[in-house]
């Protein structure tokens, strides 16, 4: 698989300059029930990190791109609670100190896989793995086409194929300038209610909240029982 996140992560913050991430981020925080200590996977270049950490007390991100971590430290610095590591290893988490919440936004779970990712997690019995992902049937309702997304002097084209009932290919080609830039070529798995369901009978999880959207995401809130 093509190394991904690296060339597009300084493009990162200019193509999702007008995303909410303040009301993402307070969000969670109160649909975990105000957590004191916060893992979030894939935490990209920080910005859900940027308004966690002065209500938490203590924030670990983790990132399989040491280029969006580099953005994430840079962007998060003055925060002496704020932590980072490099992990492109599930199993590598569960060496991590017990958090109130674990998080992961904007379909990471989708790229890292929540069967591989939720035996791993070091959760404290009553906490709360809060995510979003994408809803697997939608995909027939709304079937994947061609975007395109401006930004300053660019423009990212997202040309996705779907391989599989819950399976998406997606590239991504970024111009600016009129020059291409950077392609990388994604793997994104979407999810069915039953496969978390199951996932959660077989690791000791309750789903205990869904929150739905217009698109294909939809939020989960599950619990460590």
């Amino acid at each position: 698989m093509t190394k991904i996140f690296s060339n597009y992560a300084k493009y990162y913050n200019l193509i999702y300059q007008n995303k909410d991430y303040k009301k993402e981020a307070n969000f969670v925080y109160h649909w975990a029930n105000k957590p004191k200590t916060i893992l979030e996977i894939g935490c990209g270049t920080g910005r859900h990190i940027y308004y966690l950490a002065p209500k938490v007390e203590q924030i670990i991100g983790t990132d399989a791109s040491l280029e969006m971590l580099t953005w994430a430290y840079m962007h998060t610095k003055k925060f002496e609670n704020v932590r980072y590591i490099f992990n492109k290893t599930d199993k590598k988490l569960s060496d991590l100190p017990q958090v109130d919440c674990v998080m992961a936004l904007f379909n990471v779970m989708g790229y890292c896989l929540l069967e591989q990712t939720l035996p791993h997690l070091p959760l404290k019995q009553g906490g709360y793995l809060v995510f979003d992902i994408w809803d697997a049937s939608k995909f027939i309702k709304y079937p994947p086409i061609p975007k395109v997304k401006y930004f300053g002097l660019g423009y990212r084209v997202a040309i996705p194929e779907q391989i599989s009932k819950r399976l998406l290919r997606i590239d991504y080609i970024i111009v600016e300038r009129k020059e291409v830039k950077v392609f990388e070529r994604h793997f994104v798995q979407g999810y069915f209610r039953k496969n978390i369901e199951q996932l959660c009978k077989l690791h000791n999880y309750k789903i205990v909240a869904t929150k739905s959207t217009k698109n294909w995401t939809i939020w989960y809130k599950l619990r460590k029982l």
